[in-house]
C-alpha cells in the first residue's frame, strides 16, 4: 500500500488530494480524496494496459514515476501529479515560484500564446508544448499579466523550466473618497 499527498502539475491546479493506492492480484484500489475507485486490470504490461472502471467503461492506460512526479496517461489525456512532502511543501510555498509557468515535462516549444503585456486568467492557454508525439497546453496557474516569456517556438526544454513568468494585475486607481 502506498499513500500520502499529490499536488496536480498539469494540468495546472494548485489543488492536494490524499490518496490511498492498494494491490492486490490484479485489483487495485485507488482512494482519492474519499472518493475509491476499483480498477480490475485486464490487460497486463509493466506500467501500461486496460482497465475497467466500476461503471464498466474500459480505458487505456500508461504510468510512470519521473522523480517525484506521477506522469498518467489515461485515454491519451496526461495528467502530471507531484508527490507533496510536508516539510518540502512550507519550503515550496514560501518559495516565491508562484509567478512562473513552468514546462511539466521535457518537451518543444510549439506556439506561444502570449506576449509581455498581455493580460491572463487562471486556466487560460499560454503556451502549447510538443513532447512525446502529443500536444500539452500549458495554461496559466492564476490571473495576471504577462511579465516575460522566456522561450520562442521551437526551443527544447527540460521539465521545470520557467516559461512564463506573471506579475500581479494592478487595479485601476480609482477616485478616493473624502475622510
Amino acid at each position: 500500500m502506498s499513500q500520502g499527498q499529490l499536488r496536480q502539475q498539469y494540468p495546472v491546479s494548485d489543488q492536494a488530494f490524499e490518496y490511498r493506492v492498494e494491490t492486490q492480484d490484479e485489483t487495485v484500489r485507488v482512494n482519492l480524496d474519499g472518493n475509491e475507485t476499483e480498477l480490475a486490470v485486464t490487460a497486463q504490461g509493466a506500467q501500461e494496459g486496460w482497465c475497467r472502471t466500476p461503471d464498466g467503461n474500459l480505458h487505456s492506460f500508461l504510468w510512470t514515476w519521473a522523480g517525484s512526479a506521477l506522469q498518467l496517461w489515461v485515454d491519451g489525456d496526461l495528467f502530471i501529479f507531484e508527490k507533496v512532502e510536508s516539510r518540502r511543501q512550507a519550503t515550496r510555498e514560501s518559495a516565491g515560484h508562484g509567478n512562473d509557468i513552468v514546462a511539466p515535462m521535457p518537451g518543444r516549444v510549439g506556439q506561444i500564446l502570449v506576449q509581455p503585456g498581455d493580460s491572463v486568467e487562471r486556466g487560460q492557454t499560454v503556451i502549447i508544448m510538443e513532447s512525446m508525439k502529443m500536444e500539452l497546453e500549458i495554461a496559466a496557474q492564476r490571473d495576471g499579466v504577462v511579465k516575460r516569456v522566456t522561450v520562442e517556438p521551437g526551443d527544447q526544454v527540460d521539465k521545470g523550466l520557467r516559461l512564463v513568468e506573471l506579475e500581479e494585475r494592478l487595479e485601476a486607481a480609482g477616485p478616493k473618497g473624502s475622510e
